[in-house]
């Protein structure tokens, strides 16, 4: 009642204190926002949504998430920067998706603080990504618990930045607590989909260090895809004699077809 009497007399400021004085939050919806934005200004005074707004905020708390949008989306389009990052760090908004999206064309790293607020994991990480802060990615995903999809956020940055992409690819193998977070394979063949040879000869020689067993299938598909495409690549890892577990008879074969004479005897005499 008390805040329909100072509406209806045109005094917005003492309405909206009570709009924002009013612990039940009634008076905090979007008809009360809209009755705002509808009053006509009186002369020499700000706009009556304006009053609401610096009300709320000096005495409101927190900005709910409509509240938040409906203020922000104008000084976004305004480019006031300053005011976004003041009210991130008094906490003064009730962050959401939403809201990240609309403050991103303005600045990458302010959408960033509002998505991890808002727990947007996908939206988090591709920020992460395009800030170039691959490293945060293993960790956020590993504080929060998320299974995003490293798959198709390495086809992503590969077009984009391909060294990125194999940092990143190569600390998703090395894993949290020594586990990868993607598998070899899937790896291998994103790369390989966009012709990525380089890329994946360098993915695969970390990976495949330990010399084990079942890393045989993997030992002579790095040696056949250079050997095909690279040779001199290929006999520079043969060289370094990191290997024994790959199809020797195989390889042997595409040495003497790549040229590779005393490399493909020294397969056959085996």
């Amino acid at each position: 009642r008390q805040f329909a009497t100072f509406f209806a007399s045109g005094d917005y400021k003492n309405a909206a204190m009570v709009a924002a004085q009013c612990k039940s939050g009634l008076l905090r919806t979007p008809q009360i926002m809209d009755q705002f934005k509808q009053a006509s200004a009186t002369p020499g005074q700000s706009a009556p949504v304006l009053t609401y707004f610096s009300t709320l905020l000096e005495h409101g708390g927190k900005l709910n998430p409509q509240e938040a949008v409906e203020l922000v989306r104008p000084v976004v389009q305004q480019g006031k920067r300053e005011l976004i990052e003041k009210w991130l760090k008094e906490d003064k908004l009730e962050c959401t998706e939403e809201l990240g999206d609309i403050v991103k064309p303005l600045e990458s790293r302010f959408a960033l603080s509002i998505y991890l607020r808002a727990n947007a994991h996908q939206k988090v990480i591709a920020c992460f990504v395009e800030l170039g802060q691959i490293d945060q990615i293993v960790a956020y995903v590993k504080k929060v618990g998320y299974q995003a999809d490293y798959s198709n956020l390495l086809q992503n940055m590969l077009r984009t930045n391909p060294e990125g992409a194999t940092n990143f690819a190569k600390s998703l193998l090395g894993g949290s607590g020594g586990v990868p977070l993607i598998d070899v394979n899937q790896v291998v063949k994103v790369f390989m989909e966009q012709n990525r040879l380089q890329e994946t000869t360098s993915i695969l020689l970390e990976a495949l260090k330990p010399n084990r067993p079942d890393q045989g299938q993997l030992q002579t598909q790095l040696l056949a895809m250079n050997l095909q495409q690279a040779p001199k690549v290929a006999e520079a890892i043969l060289q370094m004699n990191m290997f024994t577990h790959y199809d020797r008879s195989y390889i042997g074969q595409l040495c003497e077809k790549a040229g590779l004479a005393q490399w493909a005897l020294e397969h056959m005499t085996d």
